[in-house]
């Protein structure tokens, strides 16, 4: 997504240039981006305004990485860098008090040291000779002085911009500062050119003024603002005019805290909330409490985000390591996890923003992920077992939502319970994202019931992706039965039509056939007294007496004949399967015995 810079010296139409060459993505105004992306990483480097070396670098997931859905979650990981190379160094400002005011004896411990000056001003010289000290030219490039005060007639002078030397407002930390510094009496600043200031009363607010107007807006910019702490002149500092984006550091050395405000015109608590995000106020009562306010705003790395298809941006800065914002040079390191992502081809950005001297820029590294499900047709299947050989075919299906499916995956296939369970496969899904699974099925008894068919694909992070489908194995067709002629205890088979014809010897063969149960259950039933007999294994042989009025029963015989069976009509033969099926009878005709 582009990047907004601001860049308040160059003209529009420059601006627009830069983005343009820029491709709307780093923070350079002058110079594109560059990036190097391999199947692993992407890195985008590219200036800020003050040509301070921002980068972003995106090393997970990799380019084109499969992803899956559920959950559709990507892990981001990545660095970002600001000031790698050089950074872009700031600008401070001294407003310092000159009233009479700042004449009172110093509070705390606050030595003047080489100032000789036992006051609030020796002291706000000292702290702004150490602050001088530390500008290391590294983080500070240019520092001025401003000296105000106030409370005279309307038409006085109430600030003044110090010479730096040869009409210069601005020199760079180091002896020559320290030398104006050192040369600020009440009202005045004797070097380099001396200038005056009316100083009957401080006036918090016309010295803001006059050092926002000298340091200019932007971050990189620092105001140093040293006063007795009581305000005592106008205007009002709600009324001063400040610069957005500049950094103001008050302390009061005298013997008022930061939020003491008798006249109503403002305390330095309200200058420190004029300034941009950093700016603080404190009442120092030591230098050895005095901060190194010479970092504050002059680079930083400021936040990251992510955008999901150039989308709203969600902050990430809370992922890093460490915690943003961080002042330059510095790298971090995240690692964040994007939740919830449809399946489809989806274009991931990593935002890295930073401001340096001349402004806000950022730079965007985008990598490209494909999501992916996975569903298994026939979801839901039904099949009659009975002929050996059967097979069951599922197909699996990886598609990225509407992007269509997705090649070259391989997708496991598992049968994880029913009478086929144990079963496995592997396959890679084809142009259409489809991969298929056939097995054979188990015969007989055991091969009824219903499989659960689980195809699972992983994905590049790691990530498992199943579906799963179901195959019924059924059997409906009963068994066939029969009743041929038996043999006699002797061994011989009396010649009879046998399966409805009459067998006046009543020697039979129960006989059961079914395509799934190699051993379906024979049942006789005798058709005058309703009485069932069985279940008896098929191909049992019996002998049958007719006996009109006799109690029903079964002996066991010798030899070939297993069973006697006595009833009151002609028998019945029926057959019984494992799946519960039941056949039809058929009937074995004996005729009755004599009276």
């Amino acid at each position: 997504m582009p990047h907004t810079i601001r860049l308040p010296f160059i003209p529009w139409l420059l601006v627009a240039f830069a983005l343009a060459i820029s491709g709307g993505c780093g923070g350079s105004a002058d110079k594109p981006q560059t990036s190097r992306g391999s199947s692993a990483r992407v890195t985008v480097t590219g200036d800020l305004p003050a040509k301070t070396s921002i980068s972003v670098e995106l090393n997970a997931p990799p380019a084109g990485a499969l992803v899956a859905s559920p959950p559709g979650s990507v892990t981001l990981q990545g660095t970002a860098t600001v000031g790698a190379g050089a950074v872009a160094p700031s600008t401070i400002v001294f407003a310092v008090d000159a009233s009479q005011a700042t004449q009172a004896t110093s509070a705390g411990t606050c030595d003047p040291g080489s100032t000789g000056i036992g006051t609030v001003l020796g002291c706000e010289i000292a702290a702004a000779l150490k602050t001088n000290t530390q500008a290391n030219p590294a983080k500070v490039t240019q520092a001025g002085v401003v000296i105000f005060g106030g409370g005279g007639q309307a038409s006085d002078v109430v600030t003044a911009v110090a010479d730096m030397g040869g009409g210069q407002s601005f020199v760079a930390p180091g002896g020559s500062v320290a030398t104006v510094l050192t040369s600020i009496t009440t009202g005045s600043v004797a070097l380099v050119t001396p200038r005056t200031v009316a100083s009957q009363a401080p006036s918090f607010g016309a010295g803001l003024q006059a050092a926002g107007a000298l340091a200019g807006a932007g971050p990189g910019k620092t105001v140093v603002f040293l006063a007795n702490g009581a305000n005592a002149a106008g205007p009002a500092v709600a009324d001063a005019t400040f610069p957005a984006g500049v950094v103001v550091r008050a302390f009061s050395l005298g013997d008022h805290d930061c939020a003491a405000d008798a006249s109503g015109l403002g305390s330095l608590k309200n200058v420190a909330a004029r300034g941009a995000s950093g700016s603080t106020c404190q009442r120092l009562l030591s230098l050895n409490d005095l901060p190194d306010v010479t970092v504050a705003g002059s680079t930083r790395l400021t936040s990251l985000t992510v955008t999901v298809d150039g989308g709203a941006a969600t902050d990430i800065s809370a992922s890093s390591t460490p915690a943003l914002p961080q002042d330059g040079p510095a790298s971090v390191q995240y690692s964040y996890v994007l939740q919830g992502l449809a399946p489809g081809i989806h274009k991931l950005c990593v935002q890295a923003r930073g401001v340096d001297s001349g402004g806000e820029g950022s730079v965007e590294a985008c990598t490209n992920v494909k999501v992916a499900s996975i569903a298994v047709t026939p979801e839901e299947h039904v099949s009659e077992l009975g002929t050996p050989g059967q097979t069951h075919t599922v197909v699996a299906t990886v598609a990225a939502g509407a992007d269509g499916g997705v090649p070259d995956v391989q997708v496991s296939f598992d049968i994880t319970s029913g009478p086929n369970v144990g079963g496995i496969g592997t396959s890679t899904t084809d142009a259409n994202g489809q991969a298929s699974f056939t097995y054979t099925a188990r015969q007989h008894c055991a091969g009824l019931g219903t499989d659960v068919i689980v195809a699972c694909f992983t994905d590049s992070q790691g990530t498992k992706a199943c579906a799963s489908a179901t195959q019924r194995w059924q059997d409906t067709i009963p068994p066939v039965p029969s009743a041929p002629p038996g043999p006699n205890p002797g061994g011989n088979t009396p010649g009879s039509s046998g399966n409805g014809g009459q067998n006046p010897s009543g020697f039979y063969r129960l006989v059961a056939v079914d395509a799934v149960d190699e051993n379906p259950q024979v049942f006789l039933k005798d058709a005058g007294s309703g009485m069932v007999f069985g279940p008896f294994k098929s191909g049992i042989a019996v002998k049958y007496t007719q006996a009109p009025g006799a109690k029903p029963g079964q002996k066991s015989m010798a030899g070939d004949v297993t069973w006697h069976i006595t009833g009151n009509g002609d028998a019945q033969v029926y057959a019984k399967d494992c799946a519960g099926n039941v056949s039809d009878p058929v009937w074995a005709l004996v005729p009755p015995g004599p009276k």
